[in-house]
């Protein structure tokens, strides 16, 4: 299935080469025209009848990463994160990929035996590394480069309601993507699948230049917040609410009357969403509409557990619900 692809697939920022063929392979069918930009980019053109607006959708690539940048007298390696979503509390003891196919385990010193305070013990990633069973410099460095890039190595999983797999936040929409453009609707659009979301959103920014559409419509996930610990109310996004728009996220606030007019239609259609009104990440669509004057911006946002973490869950009924609102857009918009 494409999503299991997808999350099963290696996309640092920057290193998305992986998800980029994976793409590719994916759309050799469709007779949709597909090229790649100097950044990364995959640009698909959807052909069919022109609409009112220029619609581009997107949905970026890469996933929360680490770097090599020593290796140490031992054979372990010193990692940077890349990105803003590293926690490392959820690293820790976790198999990661480095590289094209080296396995490694993500290790600290033992709290017993850091030489630091107590206190700075509870911040133990500066003593994170990676072991992949060297024993010393050498036959580490026969096996990764400094510079290489690890990313987390989690199975994909069928938990019966829901899907649990890595790097969801932007496997989603690849993959909701990619499946709109299977289905082949007859409607003109473009879609973009950016590289670099985690490091600043520089894909975006050159493929927003080089689209110039009248609308972006982006998709990505949101933290559900339906887990023991968290903050009670109705406002907080839960698992099986369906497609999440937000008023205004942490780039862009978006146009009330677009977003209302995009509830009603939804409404109308009976696709199962809800009005947000703040989503703590910034979504590709507004900074696309930042970046290209006069284009209209819709965030499409699927509730997902951890969404940055090795082991994100998503419901399928919210996987079909953002199927539904794609298919809304190309009609209507």
């Amino acid at each position: 299935m494409l999503l299991k692809e997808l999350c099963q697939c290696s996309g640092a920022p920057g290193g998305e080469e992986e998800v980029r063929r994976y793409i590719a392979g994916a759309l050799e069918d469709t007779g949709c025209s597909l090229q790649t930009d100097v950044l990364g980019n995959v640009l698909v053109h959807h052909p069919g009848r022109p609409g009112k607006n220029k619609i581009l959708f997107t949905a970026h690539m890469d996933e929360p990463a680490l770097m090599i940048y020593d290796i140490t007298a031992s054979g372990a390696l010193r990692f940077k994160a890349v990105g803003s979503h590293i926690q490392p509390g959820q690293i820790a003891g976790r198999t990661v990929r480095v590289g094209e196919d080296v396995t490694g385990v993500v290790g600290f010193a033992p709290y017993h035996m850091m030489k630091i305070t107590k206190e700075q013990k509870t911040a133990s990633a500066v003593h994170q590394h990676i072991d992949i069973g060297a024993s010393d410099r050498a036959g580490a460095s026969r096996r990764v480069r400094i510079g290489d890039y690890a990313v987390v190595d989690s199975a994909f999983a069928d938990m019966g309601a829901c899907y649990k797999g890595k790097a969801m936040d932007s496997r989603i929409g690849c993959c909701a993507l990619l499946e709109l453009l299977r289905r082949s609707p007859d409607r003109e659009f473009d879609v973009a699948f950016t590289t670099m979301y985690e490091v600043g959103q520089q894909g975006m920014e050159v493929a927003a230049y080089t689209q110039r559409p009248d609308l972006v419509v982006s998709v990505s996930a949101i933290a559900a917040a339906d887990v023991p610990g968290s903050t009670e109310g109705e406002g907080r996004v839960e698992l099986g609410q369906g497609v999440c728009i937000p008023l205004i996220d942490a780039g862009f606030a978006y146009r009330r009357d677009w977003v209302e007019a995009w509830d009603r239609l939804a409404l109308a259609a009976g696709i199962p969403h809800r009005m947000v009104p703040y989503a703590p990440d910034a979504a590709p669509a507004g900074f696309a509409s930042l970046c290209c004057e006069q284009a209209g911006a819709l965030s499409l946002l699927v509730p997902c557990r951890r969404p940055f973490s090795p082991a994100g869950v998503v419901r399928k009924s919210d996987l079909c619900a953002v199927a539904q609102m794609l298919d809304l857009v190309v009609e209507k918009g």
